[in-house]
C-alpha cells in the first residue's frame, strides 16, 4: 500500500487510435492526492512533442504514477512517442502502479458484471457529468480540429477529467488486497460453544459494505471496521494455509503434513492438497485468545481463504 509520504500522480491520456505508430496523443491529463488537475492539449494536432515534455517535467516531482490498464496502453503508447521524437525514457525512474492490473483477481469479489473503469466507478458510486465514449472522443477531437469549436475542447476536457475523477474515486479499491495483506488490527475477540468471532479495525475503509462467507466462515465490513465469524466444531478451529503447495493433505487424520516430511508417511496415506483442505485443527485455548499476534495471523489466513477464487 502507498506510504503516508508518498506523493502520488493519477493519469489519463487520450488519443486518436489504439496504436501510437499511427496515432496522436490529444491530451495529457493528472490528478494529484489533493485534487488538483492538470491537463495539457493538443490545440493544433502538432503540439505531441510539447505536451509530452511538460507532462515529463511535472512527474518528476511524483513518486508513483497511477493509471487504470496503463501497463497495456497508455505507458506503452506514450513510451513509444518518447522514443519517436526521440526523449528521453521519462518512466524509469518513477514507480507505476496499474489499478486493473492490481485489483482484477478481486473481480469475483466486487459486485460487477464487467470489470472496465466506468464499472468500478458506478460501483463506488461515482456519478459521472461526462456520457461520451472513446470512440466519440475521437469524432469530437476531429471536429475540434476543423472547427475550432470551443464547445468541442470543453467536451474533451471534461472526459478526461471524469477518468480522472473516477480512478481516484475508485483508488479506495486498494482496501481489497490491503485487507488481504492483513492491514488491519484485532480489537476484541469473542468466543462461544459454535464459533469464534474477532472484530478488526481496517487500516483501508471499504467504500462500499461487503460480507464473504465460505464453509460457514463469514467476514463482514462496513467503512474501517470488521467482524470475523469462524465456526468451532467439536472444540476445534481451523486454522487455513495460503501455500497448499507446500503440504500433504492426510485425509484420515484430517489434517495437513510439509512437503519436507512426506518421506515419513506412507504414499497411500497422503494426496495433494488444495486450498479447502490446507489447514491444522486446533482448540482455541485461552492463550491463543489473548496473544493479539497469533490472532492477527489467524484472521489474515482465514481472510486469505475466504477471498480465493472458487
Amino acid at each position: 500500500m502507498k506510504k503516508n509520504n508518498e506523493r502520488r500522480l493519477f493519469f489519463d491520456i487520450e488519443t486518436t487510435g489504439l496504436s501510437p505508430e499511427v496515432s496522436a496523443i490529444t491530451l495529457i491529463g493528472c490528478l494529484d492526492d489533493h485534487g488538483l488537475i492538470k491537463q495539457w492539449f493538443n490545440e493544433d494536432g502538432f503540439s505531441q512533442k510539447q505536451i509530452l515534455t511538460d507532462f515529463f517535467a511535472y512527474c518528476n516531482s511524483y513518486d508513483t504514477l497511477i493509471s487504470f490498464n496503463g501497463t497495456t496502453f497508455d505507458l506503452p503508447f506514450l513510451k513509444a512517442k518518447a522514443k519517436e521524437f526521440q526523449m528521453n525514457d521519462p518512466f524509469s525512474m518513477i514507480h507505476h502502479e496499474d489499478f486493473y492490473q492490481k485489483l482484477r483477481s478481486y473481480h469475483h469479489l466486487i459486485d460487477t458484471q464487467r470489470f472496465r473503469q466506468k464499472d468500478l466507478e458506478q460501483y463506488v458510486h461515482f456519478q459521472r457529468k461526462d456520457r461520451l465514449s472513446g470512440k466519440k472522443i475521437i469524432k469530437t477531437y476531429q471536429d475540434f480540429l476543423k472547427t475550432n469549436d470551443p464547445t468541442c475542447k470543453e467536451k474533451i476536457l471534461l472526459h478526461n477529467e471524469e477518468d480522472l475523477k473516477g480512478l481516484f474515486k475508485i483508488s479506495s479499491l486498494q482496501c481489497y488486497p490491503s485487507l488481504k495483506e492483513g492491514n488491519f488490527s484485532v480489537d476484541q475477540v469473542k468466543r462461544s460453544c459454535d464459533y469464534l468471532q474477532v472484530f478488526l479495525t481496517l487500516s483501508d475503509p471499504f467504500p462500499v459494505s461487503a460480507t464473504f462467507t465460505k464453509k460457514e466462515i463469514s467476514l463482514k465490513v462496513e467503512n474501517n471496521f470488521a467482524s470475523l465469524i469462524v465456526p468451532i466444531k467439536n472444540h476445534m478451529l481451523r486454522h487455513y494455509y495460503p501455500n497448499p503447495k507446500d503440504y500433504f493433505y492426510l485425509p484420515k487424520e484430517d489434517t495437513i503434513l510439509p512437503k519436507s516430511m512426506g518421506s515419513f508417511v506412507d504414499h497411500s496415506s497422503k494426496t495433494a492438497c488444495d486450498f479447502d483442505h490446507c489447514y491444522l485443527r486446533f482448540a482455541p485455548s485461552d492463550s491463543f485468545l489473548s496473544n493479539m499476534d497469533e490472532l492477527h495471523t489467524f484472521s489474515t489466513h482465514t481472510i486469505q481463504y475466504l477471498f480465493i477464487k472458487e
